[in-house]
């Protein structure tokens, strides 16, 4: 065997000192791209591709590892959620097709598919066959439809904002790269990793022609990763969320048994005593023997009663003296809604405390999409609370703020002012007590009585299941907390005061539903039309009263324009400035409301680029192992 001489000796150690290092950096990369988290099951790496086409119908391929670690089993499973809150009433849904699932290592692949009427739930492997152990590759395949959120006013991008790995896996994931391609240049695309409402960044996000790329090198267990792919606006033309109402199933009721007889008569007799108690305490009360709209003088005020909702109105040329708008509204359907509020921030604008601008646009004949509000004086002494409430939530120190800005970020705020305008009606002595709260409190007394009676009948099938019938007693009790839950929104009652301010109030809406172009009183140069607006707005014949000055116009009568807002009309005369401002502030009054009560990011829609977390897009689902 030959003598190494020193140098070469030299040069073979740091060789091997070179090789090490390449071998440790490499088992390094290794180990951070693929983490052993558990001894138990998780994935070692997950690799999602999603094409989405012009019709909004995105194809998802996903190719991951499964370790079973020392649990052996079936396989995986995955779910893939069917629908997602949207707003109270409706929801998300998300349509899936052509689901495909295989494995190229051989492990049982067969797919059972279930639907819980939430999520469709896919479990791959072998329902015979639970001994799969080691690391298997699994391959699904599917194509979805309801992903793609259209540009609105909140992003002026399309957008698909993705919760590509949701809350509701039992295992950790490792190593997981995410690639989304569109039919156009993608304009952007981030990324967030970590529990819900995390807004830390995940490991890389980048985008280059129509491709964007994500990746995310460890996902513990309760960890989602976010994705955000935006492209031009049109890039999905038609495309819209697929909106639908929620479901609200009953369960049958089949008295059949002497126990039957009881619930029958629990529900019918709790049922009586729930209706009798609301027309008892929930009618509203009137002076008798007046005018409806009058109230009696000093002194004595005579007979009280029942009001007669029968009783006509006369027609009033004026809105009740010294009465705000956003205080007519909520006397009249007894809710604080988000409209009375949209009314008073108009009127606000009308009494010079702010102005309203129209945000230019490129093409000046399409609609306004968005306003700037421009603080024009401090709340005084003059204002009411809640509209002294309205004006510090909406500016918050600025000197003005873009009406789109305010959404998704004004919704606690809407609840304040509200809270502040039930107030104001109630120390007005208008009802008897606070509506918000008498509803509140009968909505509390029909939820207690719906969750003691769905608890019984969990008792009743565990206790005594023997027993014909037995179920159908708590289940009246249930009906009974339904019906009192129905006759919340009766429970609210008018006192004198307020059934004669209502009558006012009802009477000045005949006026402005009724008044024709001549029959309008008011003196020339004088701006009513700014002045009673408000208040068509929270009756809902705000277009008519636009309309109706608009014929004045025409007519050749000078009529004053508004000086509290400005848009493209402004040049303008006579009936072309009024038949613009109609539609123009339809527009706003529908985006303010739409604004100031936008529900939380994500699901409705909205941008990720702009106050994005983790979670907070459309998607998700979870997985694990069976």
């Amino acid at each position: 065997m030959p003598t190494l001489t020193r140098a070469e000796t030299r040069l073979g150690a740091a060789l091997a000192a070179v090789l090490g290092t390449v071998l440790l950096i490499g088992g390094a990369t290794a180990a951070a791209a693929a983490p052993d988290q558990t001894s138990g099951r998780e994935i070692t790496r997950y690799d999602l591709t999603a094409q989405a086409q012009a019709d909004g119908v995105v194809h998802v391929t996903i190719d991951f590892d499964f370790d079973f670690g020392n649990d052996p089993g079936h396989g995986p499973y995955l779910t893939l959620p069917l629908r997602q809150g949207y707003d109270d009433t409706h929801d998300r849904e998300f349509w899936y097709s052509d689901i495909e699932v295989s494995s190229p290592t051989g492990a049982p692949a067969n797919l059972y598919q279930e639907d819980d009427g939430d999520a469709t739930i896919l479990r791959i492997g072998d329902e015979d066959v639970d001994d799969v152990s080691g690391v298997q590759t699994y391959e699904i395949a599917y194509t979805v439809n309801g992903l793609i959120n259209p540009a609105n006013e909140q992003h002026s991008g399309d957008e698909l904002y993705w919760n590509v790995i949701g809350p509701g896996w039992e295992i950790p994931i490792g190593d997981v790269t995410a690639t989304v391609s569109g039919p156009a240049a993608i304009e952007g695309a981030v990324c967030f990793a970590g529990p819900s409402g995390s807004t830390s960044s995940c490991t890389s996000s980048s985008f280059a022609g129509a491709t964007s790329s994500f990746t995310q090198d460890l996902l513990p267990v309760g960890s989602q990763l976010t994705t955000v792919t935006g492209w031009p606006a049109g890039t999905f033309p038609g495309v819209e969320p697929i909106i639908v109402e929620q479901p609200d199933p009953l369960a049958p009721i089949r008295p059949a048994t002497p126990l039957g007889l009881v619930a029958l008569v629990i529900a019918g007799v709790g049922s009586i005593v729930a209706i009798r108690r609301v027309r008892r305490v929930g009618r509203d009360r009137a002076y008798l023997g007046l005018t409806p709209g009058l109230r009696p003088g000093t002194g004595p005020h005579g007979a009280t009663g029942y009001r007669d909702k029968r009783a006509p109105v006369a027609v009033q040329f004026t809105p009740p003296a010294d009465v705000r708008p956003g205080e007519i509204g909520t006397l009249v359907d007894e809710k604080a809604d988000p409209v009375d509020v949209t009314a008073t921030l108009i009127d606000l604008a009308v009494r010079g405390y702010l102005r309203i601008e129209e945000v230019p646009r490129s093409n000046p004949r399409k609609k306004p999409k968005d306003w700037t509000l421009i603080a024009l004086r401090e709340p005084d002494e003059a204002l009411l609370a809640y509209e002294a409430k309205l004006m510090d939530e909406v500016f918050t120190g600025r000197p003005q703020v873009r009406l789109s800005a305010l959404r998704t970020t004004f919704a606690s705020s809407m609840t304040a002012v509200q809270t502040a305008l039930y107030e104001q009606v109630t120390r007005l002595g208008w009802f008897s007590a606070n509506p918000k709260s008498v509803r509140t409190r009968w909505l509390l007394a029909g939820g207690a009585l719906l969750a003691v009676g769905v608890g019984l009948v969990f008792v009743a099938f565990a206790a005594g299941a023997d027993v014909p019938g037995i179920a159908l007693v708590p289940v009246a009790v249930v009906v009974v907390g339904i019906v009192v839950l129905v006759c919340a929104s009766s429970a609210p009652a008018r006192t004198e005061d307020g059934t004669a301010v209502l009558a006012q109030a009802m009477g000045f809406r005949l006026y402005l539903t009724t008044a024709e172009a001549d029959q309008l009183r008011f003196e020339e140069g004088e701006d009513v039309f700014s002045r009673y607006l408000p208040y068509a707005i929270v009756f809902g014949v705000a277009e008519r009263w636009a309309r109706v000055f608009a014929e004045l116009a025409a007519q050749g009568r000078a009529v004053a324009q508004p000086t509290w807002y400005s848009g493209y009309y402004n040049p303008m005369p006579g009936v072309f400035w009024a038949t613009a401002f109609a539609s123009s502030m339809d527009r706003f009054q529908s985006v303010a409301t739409e604004s100031l009560t936008a529900p939380t990011p994500g699901s409705s829609g909205s941008s990720g680029f702009s106050g994005g977390f983790s979670g907070g897009g459309v998607g998700g689902g979870g997985g694990g192992g069976w």
